[in-house]
């Protein structure tokens, strides 16, 4: 992987005919020798000081920013943390009149991308800076080019579909868009039994030809959510009749999407589930309507195959603002609603179960299981995912007590832990007291981070890891492989394994590029001593691939799905077994 990253960078230009370059200075030197050497490389200058970048840099696309440092200047080092936060893909160049051994070495840390001491510059000097820096932000562009995308469909994949979504909605809160929305759900009822059967290679093809004929009838925004889900948006004047326009809609695509699939000499049907929410009528929050359609698809799943439902807030738990859910929330924390369900974790060499992901379930009194989509997301934006959090900790130190007493040991206990959570000022504290009176065992229990959250607030979230393991907490990384992680960091904190995204174990019987990944994460962790778990591990012969590059530990559907406490406890009772030889004769 590293290899292709430095022949991208080999063989990239060196830079577009005129280079914009953002010249930063707050301490009012004169920078007229800098600028002057910059207008003769072809770049276009302009200068603003540390206050005015944030304005200008969300008006203007700049190729590089050059960020004066005064040699006692502290404040440099949280101006240069603030860019490379708010604009990771640009280069920043620090430049002073001169510049140390020490003070380089402290700009880098923090994370500067290239220095220059204007006294002793020459042409030669700021060509390479020019040349060199123009590559990383050619390549940080592909990258972030490639991350918008959906690899099987081309599609942009759900977390650009949801920023750009996000935009559009922003006038409608604000009572000044003349375009109202309908979000589309979509998935193929049947799909999982037909990629059972047929393999992988064959579901990639379904998939593919789905997401041609939905971006033939609707050729707006839309993306796939994953597997066989898709999402898109259909827009409408705010003075016409979205309801029935939404109608239209779901009914072609119910004709379309029926028609037969082809692989090799066979033609399928896959009937199809639709569900839709809409803005304004049902809400224009987000996350909301997403929710929103996925429960009317969900509904019109269990209705009759091959229909659609519009999301209707009579019967459903989600309203037209999270502040309907939020009081449920509260009383669900009061009233013990939540559950713990438990998903085996496999040591693949043995087939034995040495520990588990404790995922939450919400027993409603009236809507029975409701799974964490529904709810996290309201409970991450109002804070209330913290004491959900606490009492996800209690409950989990609570039940490797209830195994010990039984006789049955486990390895790790994992349950996630998110970035909101670290913004808590008290959350090392508030963990120590539940340790404490709990008499949690820290050896067993394991925190699961996502790469969003470790490296979002890197310092901060740094600090609290380390605090926390002084517990004798263990900490593994979610969906490895899907950021952008720091392998220094990696090496420095107190991570102990490392998951592979089941995104990438899904593919690796169908498409090269997620086995050249999956081999890639697998040698790093090994590398680096860590523990490597599979997620999302569903066909046996997922299992052998991943056993034959050294993989630990696997989870997933070819296992167990996640099952409540006590089916987890009988699993562990009756030596729940499966290597990969035994799974071949399943």
């Amino acid at each position: 992987m590293l290899s292709s990253i430095f022949d991208m960078l080999s063989v990239a230009s060196s830079g577009p005919a005129c280079t914009e370059c953002l010249v930063v200075d707050s301490c009012g030197i004169d920078t007229s020798g800098l600028s002057k050497r910059l207008l003769q490389q072809q770049c276009s200058i302009q200068q603003c000081s540390f206050d005015q970048t944030s304005e200008l840099l969300e008006q203007t696309d700049i190729d590089l920013i050059f960020l004066h440092t005064c040699f006692t200047d502290t404040n440099a080092l949280s101006e240069l943390h603030y860019l490379r936060q708010q604009h990771p893909n640009i280069p920043v160049i620090l430049f002073d009149h001169q510049l140390n051994v020490e003070r380089i070495d402290e700009l880098m840390l923090w994370r500067a991308s290239d220095y220059i001491s204007t006294d002793s510059l020459t042409d030669e000097v700021l060509q390479r800076v020019l040349r060199y820096n123009l590559k990383i932000r050619q390549y940080h562009s592909e990258v972030e080019r490639l991350n918008q995308l959906d690899p099987l469909t081309g599609m942009i994949n759900r977390q650009q579909f949801y920023k750009e979504f996000s935009e559009r909605l922003k006038p409608l809160r604000k009572g000044e868009s003349t375009q109202h929305f309908a979000l589309i759900s979509i998935d193929l009822d049947g799909f999982r039994r037909f990629n059972n059967i047929n393999g992988y290679s064959a579901g990639d093809i379904v998939v593919k030809e789905m997401s041609k004929r939905l971006s033939e009838l609707a050729p707006g925004l839309i993306c796939r959510q994953g597997n066989d889900e898709f999402i898109l948006l259909l827009e409408a004047p705010a003075d016409a009749d979205l309801s029935h326009r939404t109608t239209q809609l779901c009914i072609q695509l119910l004709h379309r999407l029926t028609d037969p699939y082809h692989y090799h000499e066979m033609e399928i049907i896959l009937p199809c589930s639709i569900g839709a929410a809409l803005a304004p009528p049902h809400s224009c929050e987000p996350d909301i309507l997403i929710n929103q359609a996925t429960q009317a698809r969900v509904k019109a799943k269990e209705t009759s195959s091959c229909s659609y439902v519009i999301f209707d807030n009579k019967n459903s738990l989600s309203n037209d603002s999270h502040v309907a859910i939020e009081p449920e929330l509260i009383n669900a924390i009061r009233r013990n609603e939540f559950e713990l369900f438990y998903q085996p974790r496999v040591d693949i060499l043995s087939g034995k179960i040495i520990g588990a992901e404790g995922l939450i379930r919400w027993r409603h009194p009236e809507k029975g299981l409701i799974f964490p989509d529904l709810f996290i997301p309201t409970a991450e934006r109002t804070g209330l995912i913290v004491p959900i959090g606490y009492w996800v900790i209690q409950q989990a130190g609570e039940d490797i007590q209830r195994l010990k007493a039984s006789g049955l040991e486990i390895k790790s206990l994992s349950i996630n832990l998110s970035f909101r959570q670290f913004q808590d000022s008290y959350l090392c504290r508030t963990i120590q007291r539940l340790i404490e009176k709990h008499a949690i065992d820290t050896s067993v229990l394991e925190f699961e981070l996502t790469e969003s959250a470790l490296f979002n607030n890197e310092l901060h979230v740094r600090q609290g890891i380390e605090e926390l393991h002084k517990l004798g907490i263990n900490f593994s990384l979610d969906d490895f492989g899907t950021g952008y992680s720091s392998f220094s960091l990696l090496q420095k904190l107190p991570i102990s394994s490392l998951k592979i995204d089941r995104s990438f174990v899904s593919g690796v019987h169908s498409n090269p590029d997620d086995r050249e990944i999956v081999k890639a994460l697998i040698h790093l962790a090994l590398s680096l001593k860590k523990e490597i778990i599979a997620e999302g591990v569903e066909t046996v012969q997922q299992l052998s691939f991943l056993a034959s590059l050294g993989c630990h530990q696997a989870q997933g559907y070819l296992y167990s799905k996640p099952v409540t406490f006590t089916e987890f406890k009988e699993l562990l009772e009756h030596g729940y077994q499966l290597t990969t030889e035994s799974a071949v004769n399943l």
